[in-house]
């Protein structure tokens, strides 16, 4: 992703909610913590296969639904690990819309 792509209007994920949205091909998942909105790579990348859209949410993280791997929503970290952690994403309001940009890298 280079740039920001709109994703979803503001109230289609209240607070407590989440919802998986496609962007340039990637599935992403938006999840609303107490009005802060975090995007995370929507596959698990044990097997690449199951959903964190499904995941438990657990403080800021979430919990996959198939090996229990915990990801970071802010930085993408994995509690197994480094080879584990997964991208997350920029986020952007404008006028109500949700808008998802490039990968945030940790430094």
């Amino acid at each position: 992703m280079t740039g920001f792509t709109e994703v979803a209007d503001v109230n289609e994920i209240p607070p407590g909610e989440r919802k998986r949205v496609e962007v340039e091909n990637q599935l992403v998942t938006l999840f609303n913590l107490d009005g802060e909105l975090f995007a995370i790579n929507d596959k698990c990348p044990h097997k690449k296969t199951a959903p964190l859209v499904r995941g438990t949410l657990n403080g800021l993280g979430i919990k996959c639904p198939n090996p229990g791997f915990r990801f970071d929503l802010k930085t993408g970290k994995c509690d197994r690990g480094a080879e584990w952690d997964t991208q997350v994403y920029q986020i952007k309001i404008d006028n109500g819309k949700i808008l998802v940009g490039p990968g945030i890298k940790e430094t």
